[in-house]
């Protein structure tokens, strides 16, 4: 049987405390009804995103995280686009 979802890693810009990884479960949990989205995992300065193919815009999601006050880093977001429009 094929896998039909993918991983995304995204690293935050700072390590969160165990306070600040419990309340961003918290925020996270009405995400997990988001049409594609299959399972979050926050752990100390990662978010492991698995995602289907087809029905789920990782760049959008990042968006929301972003907006829900997620420390998200962006240099790292910015060369992974980057080397995207490389290839």
């Amino acid at each position: 049987m094929k896998n039909l979802f993918k991983l995304e890693v995204l690293k935050t810009n700072k390590t969160l405390t165990a306070k600040e990884q419990n309340g961003f479960r918290s925020k996270f949990k009405p995400f997990l009804n988001m049409d594609g989205l299959s399972s979050l995992c926050l752990e100390d300065d990662h978010l492991y995103i698995e995602y289907g193919t087809l029905s789920f815009n990782v760049d959008s999601f990042k968006d929301v995280l972003t907006n829900s006050g997620f420390p998200l880093n962006h240099e790292n977001r910015k060369l992974k686009l980057a080397d995207s429009s490389v290839v």
